[in-house]
């Protein structure tokens, strides 16, 4: 999946899956690549081999990170 957000919301993301419980589960799902930079902000994750991301796995990593946004 990949994400396209302003630069903050990207960061966000990155703090959520560093401190965060439930993110730092999230990150070990998933291998991640991103990119901050003026005009393009992104992040890809894709799941590791043998994990079966669920919709409610989204739905958290979003929950939670709603609290690293400012």
């Amino acid at each position: 999946m990949k994400i396209v957000a302003p630069s903050y919301v990207i960061i966000a993301i990155l703090e959520a899956m560093e401190t965060n419980s439930s993110g730092i589960g999230f990150a070990e799902t998933c291998e991640f690549d991103y990119k901050i930079d003026g005009d393009e902000n992104y992040i890809v994750f894709t799941a590791k081999e043998g994990v079966n991301l669920e919709p409610k796995d989204w739905f958290w990593l979003g929950y939670f990170v709603r609290e690293y946004v400012e």
